[in-house]
């Protein structure tokens, strides 16, 4: 009996090597879609956390009895995003305590709209019990 030595690939060891290939390079596409475009993205985030973290520390500093009504409000940093509003709602959290929402809406690349929201509770005697 003789034995053959074959060189090379087989035709199915070459498909199963191209459809590896094939599914890693669409995984890597997708997930460099999910990266921002470019860092306005990223710094137009960052500028809105600024101000939603600013708004909330003053709603505390403020305490619960001097907190305002929901509505909008203004701040120097909303300038540096496009198409921006910013807005705080109050609502009872319980007979003690009071909920904020604050949130920052802007126009991000394209016609995309983004937005950061953060929420606070805040108590008759600043502490939650």
């Amino acid at each position: 009996m003789t034995l053959y030595r074959t060189r090379g690939f087989s035709l199915i060891e070459v498909i199963v090597a191209i459809a590896i290939i094939g599914m890693m390079t669409v995984a890597t596409g997708s997930l460099i879609q999910r990266i921002p475009i470019n860092g306005r993205e990223v710094r137009d985030q960052d500028i809105a956390v600024k101000i939603v973290r600013n708004k909330i520390e003053s709603l505390r500093a403020m305490g619960y009895t001097a907190l305002p009504q929901s509505g909008s409000f203004t701040d120097t940093l909303l300038t540096s995003l496009a198409s921006s509003s910013a807005s705080v709602t109050i609502t009872n959290f319980n007979a003690k305590t009071k909920q904020a929402d604050v949130l920052v809406f802007w126009r991000g690349i394209g016609t995309t709209t983004r937005s950061v929201s953060l929420t606070t509770l805040i108590t008759e005697n600043s502490s939650l019990k």
